[in-house]
């Protein structure tokens, strides 16, 4: 169950891969793609607790092109930023290696991971049959008008070269100025979680590898860009999933600072009015956050799977 690096993609990535106890050859994959920053370390607890509760499936949890922090050459070089659509077409050619032509895929997503997911099942190249997507606190529409998206997109426009800067002070402090301990004890303070707990670990790893954060933040940058009105897009996707009887689940936060009010009302309105009512599940949740990984896990994972 252990995260590895994958040799032989396009792109650098590390995968984390549980098997199933199912024998059948067409036995369903199960696909997590991750938030921004992509790094799989986040939902291992998540996705080890799924797979307690449905141990037949295969789990195939991939993180973002150039976000593995299992690379051996990372800090080695300077890739350029992956884009959105890198990043699908990287998930297309994962999942095709753990695939089969027919193979039963349930493809998940975690808020651009969610986007990532709508696109990749619409590739023509994707091999597997889709039969459920899933959409976690999903920013899918309009990233740029929430809360944390108005001030990251003003922060861009203000400051071009954010990504590399971000990185290079990151570097400074938590490499050569900041003890472990201390830094451990600032990111707990500031994500409100454990100072032992996977997702302060993982994010102490994310501040130190500067490539990564510089990768995380130019992806951000993109999506603050690009993920707009997808109105149409969403129609066509909506089509698609009436037409192949694929059934969405969407579970929202109440309060997402990334999912404006009113972005999460026009689509549960617009998935209602278009969608086929037997194949579709919408929960908005008070009880979990945008980023319910670091504390919200098995909340999630016993309600809402």
């Amino acid at each position: 169950m252990s995260i590895k690096y994958l040799t032989g993609s396009i792109f650098p990535t590390s995968v984390l891969h549980i098997k199933g106890k199912s024998s059948a050859q067409l036995s369903p994959l199960f696909i997590w793609i991750p938030g921004n920053p992509g790094i799989v370390q986040y939902y291992e607890e998540f996705l080890n607790l799924l797979h307690e509760k449905y141990d037949f499936l295969e789990i195939l949890a991939i993180s973002h092109a150039g976000m593995a922090v299992e690379d051996p050459d990372l800090q080695k070089h300077k890739a350029t930023i992956y884009t959105l659509e890198d990043q699908i077409q990287h998930k297309v050619e994962i999942i095709n290696q753990f695939s089969a032509k027919d193979r039963p895929l349930i493809i998940m997503g975690h808020s651009v991971g969610a986007y990532m997911a709508q696109h990749v099942i619409l590739d023509e190249k994707l091999v597997g049959k889709v039969i459920k997507l899933g959409l976690i606190t999903p920013t899918i529409v309009d990233i740029h008008r929430s809360q944390k998206g108005t001030q990251l997109t003003r922060a861009f426009y203000w400051f071009k070269y954010l990504p590399g800067l971000t990185a290079w002070a990151s570097d400074i402090l938590f490499n050569k100025l900041l003890s472990n301990m201390f830094a451990d004890r600032i990111i707990s303070f500031f994500m409100g979680a454990k100072k032992d707990s996977t997702p302060v670990n993982t994010s102490k790893s994310l501040l130190q590898h500067s490539e990564i954060l510089r990768q995380a933040l130019g992806l951000a940058a993109l999506e603050m860009q690009q993920i707009r009105s997808c109105w149409p897009f969403q129609k066509k996707l909506i089509d698609h999933c009436n037409s192949n009887n694929i059934e969405t689940k969407f579970v929202f936060s109440g309060n997402d600072p990334w999912v404006s009010n009113a972005t999460r009302d026009a689509l549960i309105v617009f998935y209602r009015e278009n969608y086929r009512d037997r194949n579709l599940e919408i929960y908005v949740s008070a009880d979990i956050a945008h980023s319910f990984i670091i504390e919200h896990s098995k909340y999630i994972v016993d309600e809402y799977f």
